[in-house]
């Protein structure tokens, strides 16, 4: 199946290192998907890296990330490639 991936980037003004929210579709012949609010993280002098939207538990007694939505290996890497590529070309506008 082929899988066209669609970016809307918003860099964010908030706690760092969280840089961006992206809301990503994802569109194939029989329908579509959109994936809200996948974030960006960039520290100082590192490369930015992106994840799907997660929640934080608390799971006896300690606190987890519990992803929201689960792809395939290969497709989310395309994903969180395409919103890293709008990421760069964002930051680099500006």
């Amino acid at each position: 199946m082929n899988t066209d991936i669609e970016v809307q980037l918003a860099v964010v003004d908030a706690k760092a290192p969280l840089r961006a929210l992206a809301d990503v579709t994802l569109r194939w012949s029989s329908g579509q998907i959109t994936i809200r609010r996948c974030a960006v993280f960039q520290k100082i002098g590192e490369p930015p890296w992106a994840n799907l939207p997660r929640l934080l538990i608390d799971k006896g007694g300690k606190k987890v990330f519990v992803p929201l939505v689960d792809l395939p290996r290969e497709l989310k890497q395309r994903v969180l490639d395409a919103v890293l590529s709008e990421y760069r070309s964002k930051s680099d506008a500006r």
